[in-house]
């Protein structure tokens, strides 16, 4: 099985390279951060490859990634459900109405499970943010708008999005650096993060 694995970073790639198993054969793409980099990037490699004669048969975004205090522990690693854009759709006074609602297509794309079924974690929602969550305050609003989310990033939908739209199967897993809100920098844990990244990947 071809296998393109897209991060945002190259301490991402790092981890994710650790994890290499012989079992598949896989490709690493650093995307850069944020949804559009990282549909443009997707994009662009399915294409190449494929018009390489190198298709890939599935898709994954791997890397670390913020969790909602309750729902998964630092150090956890996450197997998303469904890729949701949590920004898509319109901001009314009084609540937040997803792109589903207004007939503009869909804020979520759903999860392949056969690839990650032997990976152990936290199975959920996984929310996209082209901005991280810096507040406690909007930690609880997204919490209460996304009750089945897990965790946030920042690159989940666009790789879903052109995965989806080159007809290949998606997953994303994430490990817990943080707590999703208030920025206590200094009480994230990369090493630990980039460590349960490695050991899913391997299991794969």
């Amino acid at each position: 099985m071809r296998i393109l694995v897209v991060c945002a970073v190259a301490e991402e790639a790092q981890a994710i390279e650790s994890g290499r198993s012989l079992r598949h054969e896989l490709d690493v793409l650093v995307c850069g951060v944020g949804p559009a980099a990282a549909a443009a990037s997707t994009a662009r490699t399915i294409a190449e490859n494929s018009h390489m004669g190198r298709a890939y048969d599935v898709v994954v975004n791997a890397g670390i990634c913020g969790a909602f205090k309750g729902r998964a522990r630092i150090g956890d690693l996450l197997i998303a459900t469904d890729s949701v854009a949590a920004e898509l759709g319109v901001a009314l006074p009084s609540r937040f109405q997803p792109i589903d609602e207004i007939g503009f297509g869909t804020n979520r794309i759903g999860c392949n499970t056969v690839l990650t079924v032997a990976v152990e974690g936290v199975r959920g929602e996984i929310l996209t943010l082209a901005s991280i969550t810096g507040s406690d305050e909007l930690a609880a609003n997204l919490a209460h708008r996304y009750p089945d989310a897990i965790g946030e990033a920042m690159e989940g939908f666009g790789v879903a999005t052109a995965a989806q739209q080159a007809g290949l199967p998606f997953a994303e897993i994430r490990s817990v650096s943080n707590y999703i809100g208030d920025r206590d920098v200094e009480n994230w844990d990369w090493g630990t993060a980039l460590k349960t990244l490695t050991t899913g990947i391997r299991e794969l």
